[in-house]
């Protein structure tokens, strides 16, 4: 397929069916590069991704990012460095709603104008947004971490915390000072207490403060942490983290937050200078809005070919869509690994389509989770074996190996791994 004299983002290209991916995220990158890569001039069809962002952001490694050294950009994937040379159209633009008895899509900000996107198959990627819920307080006073720009604002916090802390005369205000608190005991808050956990004491010593002033704390409702993973991984995932002299707060559910304190529903307050959410994430919320049935949770049905239901034209995948695996009728949950599979899968039945044959059901498979704590160690399992330490750190690094050969290439995965290699301690 040729690249150039690509259609805008509005006005019908010069092939008779196009297919639109709302969403630049795993899912919508993936499926992208796959599509592109497998159609040919003869097959007719024009691909367009709708994204805003000009970059797709890793989540997955954004505690480096907050604690540093790597720069924003480890956390990123330049689109229209990895699209160059694909016959795929980028239209840097938020969806603002679909018609799927129109089988239009409509673009532009929440307050207008929006145009008109017509579609001949249509691959809902948009993804999910950070889920804080209503704790008093909770939103005010602590951060999140779901983009670059989160991750960011926490290293500027860190940062301004040790300029105060270099201030204070006083042990116990100065140990106030340098209180962190991450709230969740899932895979993300985990990974970045971890990162705290190895890294904050190091760059205390090159400011001049001494480690042994700091706090950190990681507080869980549950009776523990990491309830996805076996037992006697979490096992591993407390000791290391006692190892790094994070104190585990679980057994209580965070009843009201201030500027500098976490109150919990058993009475226990703990302080903290800087507070992270990390409780979740919710489908995005316009999605409920575009006449396409939802869960509960607001994600969108899918049938077992991840088409939406009662939309034959329109296919949904990853965080957005709520496939129920056929072995056990559990939705997927919201992790990359399937966003990649189903994004992976469809866009091979849209190929199958249109060349005129069926699209086939998506059958998942879990091949494993690792949840790194602090760059340097690691637990999880692949295949049902059980890893913790380099190990561990190794396969969850070897992912990312296969995500950005996937996408970009030898030459994006050495980039990558050199970067990844450098910031290594």
């Amino acid at each position: 397929m040729e690249s150039s004299a690509k259609p805008t983002c509005t006005t019908p290209g010069a092939k008779s069916r196009r297919v639109v991916i709302a969403g630049g995220g795993y899912a919508g990158t993936t499926l992208a590069v796959r599509l592109g890569k497998a159609l040919r001039d003869a097959d007719d069809v024009e691909i367009m991704l709708i994204e805003p962002n000009p970059c797709q952001q890793a989540l997955s490694e954004l505690d480096l990012v907050a604690v540093g050294p790597p720069r924003p950009e480890f956390c990123e994937l330049w689109l229209p460095t990895l699209f160059k040379d694909l016959p795929v159209t980028v239209c840097y633009n938020r969806v603002h709603e679909v018609k799927p008895a129109e089988h239009v899509l409509t673009i532009g900000p929440r307050s207008g104008p929006h145009e008109p996107v017509s579609y001949w198959r249509l691959v809902l990627a948009t993804g999910a947004i950070a889920f804080v819920p209503p704790v008093p307080g909770l939103a005010e006073h602590a951060g999140t971490m779901w983009s670059v720009a989160d991750a960011q604002e926490l290293q500027q916090r860190i940062e301004k915390q040790f300029r105060s802390a270099a201030t204070i005369a006083d042990r116990e205000a100065r140990v106030r000072a340098l209180s962190f608190a991450v709230i969740g005991g899932g895979a993300t808050g985990i990974e970045i207490v971890g990162t705290l956990g190895q890294m904050l004491p190091k760059r205390m010593r090159e400011a001049g403060l001494d480690p042994a002033d700091l706090r950190i704390r990681v507080i869980e409702g549950r009776p523990d942490v990491l309830y996805d993973l076996e037992p006697s991984l979490r096992l591993r995932a407390r000791k290391r983290l006692e190892h790094l002299g994070v104190e585990l707060v679980t057994g209580s559910m965070v009843a009201s937050v201030e500027e500098s304190a976490i109150h919990l529903a058993d009475g226990r307050t703990i302080d903290a200078s800087v507070m992270v959410f990390c409780g979740g994430a919710k489908a995005d919320p316009d999605a409920i809005s575009w006449s396409m049935e939802a869960d509960p949770s607001g994600r969108l049905v899918v049938d077992e070919t991840c088409r939406a239901v009662g939309h034959e034209d329109i296919y949904a995948v990853g965080d957005v869509a709520a496939f129920r695996d056929p072995k056990d009728k559990r939705t997927l949950p919201m992790l990359a690994q399937f966003a990649i599979r189903e994004a992976e899968h469809t866009a091979d039945n849209i190929v199958r389509e249109v060349r005129g044959a069926t699209p086939t059901p998506f059958v998942p498979n879990m091949h494993g989770e690792f949840v790194s704590i602090g760059p340097s160690y690691g637990v999880g399992w692949a295949f049902k074996v059980h890893l913790a330490g380099l190990p561990a750190i190794v396969m969850k690094r070897l992912t990312y190996l296969m995500y950005w050969f996937s996408v970009g290439g030898i030459k994006l995965t050495w980039k990558r791994t050199r970067e990844m290699l450098s910031m290594q301690r």
